[in-house]
């Protein structure tokens, strides 16, 4: 039982480490950065989607009232 609980707390320890010290956190500005990036890229696809779905929803209602 030992070895598990201190095996646990090897991992725990080495998360926290890894964590708060090893890992280099953004600053404010490229945090702000990256998310505008983000924010932009999601728009412009949902765009391109929009784009997309309108046109070839308008193209099956076209097709359709042909074949009527």
């Amino acid at each position: 039982m030992t070895g598990i609980l201190g095996r646990i707390r090897a991992f725990w320890n080495e998360t926290i480490t890894e964590v708060f010290v090893k890992a280099s956190w953004p600053s404010f500005k490229e945090l702000v950065d990256s998310t505008a990036v983000v924010l932009a890229v999601t728009a412009l696809l949902g765009a391109v989607v929009f784009l997309c779905d309108f046109s070839l929803s308008n193209f099956v209602q076209f097709a359709t009232r042909l074949m009527r």
